[in-house]
């Protein structure tokens, strides 16, 4: 097989196929190419001629490769609208969904911290010293609302088995909206905002935090890609 699977293999990788239908798309072409050998080796052929017929039927193995990575693409919606999802979708459903994490993790921290008891909250609101412990805690949630939507479009490029431009394009898109969105916190009042001078309220690091997650996906695929290509040799 190493004459045709394993360049199929090798092909599929360097296209970015996740490993999981990596794995079922080459069982599903070995599976098919035994059963053309057994085929041919059933018409009279030779074992090197039935193998030799059986190759020739599935054609080339890197056009193989792509036709399969097409099929994979097309089998999802976000595939299918690669455009949509990752350059038109982020800029619409980024503040929304930014904003519905950085509330979740505020209900759920008052919930634990406080117990729903807005005494216990308003004691800490007028003491300095907590109030600031407490600012910090929301700029940590802040930063983990924007790396969990970045995360979303990275994890949905890798479903959608599109290439890497894409992720990289939702991240960036994810990035320049960081910059102008902002949440503040302030003694009995919390506010979200929008505004072009955005970065004049909440420091640039935003913005750069969906990019550092964007390089981190691809440093861990790539990473995961040669570890598989090791133990599959």
């Amino acid at each position: 097989m190493p004459d045709f699977i394993e360049p199929l293999r090798r092909r599929l990788m360097e296209l970015g196929c996740p490993i999981a239908q990596m794995r079922r798309l080459v069982r599903e072409v070995a599976d098919h190419r035994e059963d053309l050998k057994q085929a041919a080796a059933s018409a009279g052929l030779s074992g090197a001629d039935a193998e030799a017929r059986a190759n020739a039927s599935l054609g080339d193995p890197l056009a193989l490769a792509e036709q399969l990575m097409t099929a994979l693409r097309q089998s999802t919606w976000w595939g299918r609208h690669h455009v949509v999802t990752f350059g038109l979708l982020p800029l619409l459903v980024y503040p929304i969904l930014w904003a519905l994490f950085l509330l979740f993790q505020m209900a759920l921290g008052f919930a634990l911290g406080y117990g729903w008891n807005w005494e216990k909250l308003r004691v800490v609101v007028n003491n300095p010293v907590a109030f600031q412990h407490l600012t910090t805690v929301f700029q940590f949630m802040d930063y983990d609302a924007i790396a969990l939507v970045a995360l979303l479009f990275c994890w949905l490029a890798r479903r959608a088995a599109v290439s890497l431009k894409w992720m990289v394009t939702a991240c960036a898109v994810c990035s320049a909206i960081a910059v102008i969105t902002w949440g503040r916190i302030e003694p009995h009042s919390f506010t979200l905002g929008f505004s072009m001078n955005g970065h004049l309220h909440m420091p640039w690091s935003r913005g750069a935090l969906p990019l550092l997650i964007a390089g981190a996906a691809y440093v861990l695929q790539q990473r995961t890609m040669r570890r598989f290509q090791q133990t599959a040799l």
